[in-house]
């Protein structure tokens, strides 16, 4: 059988489009950059290699034999560096298909740092040589779990004005990329990824409160402010700078696609996208009070 790597596979949606492509009996194999996590793959009967992002030689390694790539870079400064890495080893390693994990919102000019990375690796990809899709998510419904305490507390802080989002489940990510990938057809696509809704932050909070059953009130912040918000919720500096840069200016203006809604996940796997208000009630439990 043809081997499918994925790098990230450490991660969210790497880790669940694993899950799925192995559940469907394909040939899986994950690149993981510390030991313990090789092993631990190893133990569940997945085939891993121990591979970094920043060595190029090791992952040229990593990917011999495999015939088609799902790229998937963690956010973080040297994300650029590590997609250009990905794509050279895919080329040295003979990889046929290249399936990048982007984002709806790529740009060069961006200020949000990981959708200018993300559309760096893009281009690469594109001129690769290689066969591609390029999968364009729209802003990931489990970035809500920052705002858990909050959310507890009655309040769903947000900077985005009356900008409005299509949120989207990870799952259907990864059910889109497992698809994808199983079907091996690579014609240059890029769908984007997007929940069934397009919601402002008034609209979400109103979701909140419908689902938990208790009221939840948007609490328009300044950007700042914002940041602060997901510092507390567990993001580091960097993160939390990006997403202040993504709700505040992208989100809020509406620039680089953030608004758009497709129903490109049904189209692909067949099955509808999720709601939010499916996604709050299966998550209801991380968003009470403490």
């Amino acid at each position: 059988m043809a081997t499918i790597t994925i790098t990230g596979a450490t991660g969210d949606v790497g880790g669940r489009t694993l899950r799925l492509l192995g559940e469907a009996g394909a040939d899986v194999r994950a690149v993981a950059r510390r030991p313990e996590q090789v092993a631990r793959f190893e133990r569940q009967g997945t085939e891993a290699v121990l591979a970094g992002l920043d060595d190029v030689d090791a992952l040229t390694a990593a990917f011999a034999g495999t015939e088609q790539l799902l790229l998937i870079t963690a956010p973080g400064p040297r994300q650029a560096v590590h997609g250009r890495n990905a794509v050279q080893a895919a080329r040295n390693a003979g990889v046929r298909a290249i399936t990048h994990l982007s984002t709806a919102d790529g740009g060069p000019d961006s200020p949000v740092p990981w959708a200018r990375a993300n559309w760096h690796t893009d281009q690469l990809v594109k001129i690769s040589g290689l066969d591609w899709t390029i999968l364009r998510p729209s802003a990931f419904m489990s970035n809500l779990l920052q705002f858990a305490r909050p959310v507890a507390r009655g309040w769903y802080p947000q900077t985005t004005g009356r900008g409005a989002i299509a949120w989207t489940d990870t799952e259907d990510i990864a059910r889109v990329a497992a698809t994808v990938l199983q079907a091996g057809a690579h014609a240059g696509n890029h769908p984007f990824i997007t929940g069934p809704e397009l919601l402002t932050s008034q609209q979400v909070a109103a979701t909140f409160s419908a689902v938990l059953g208790r009221r939840v009130r948007h609490l328009p912040v300044p950007s700042r402010a914002f940041a602060g918000a997901a510092r507390l919720g567990g993001a580091d500096a960097w993160t939390a700078e990006g997403l202040r840069q993504q709700f505040a200016r992208v989100v809020r203006h509406s620039r680089d696609n953030v608004d758009v809604r497709t129903d490109d996940v049904q189209r692909i796997t067949g099955r509808p996208a999720t709601t939010l208000a499916s996604w709050i009630h299966a998550h209801r439990d991380r968003f009470t009070r403490r």
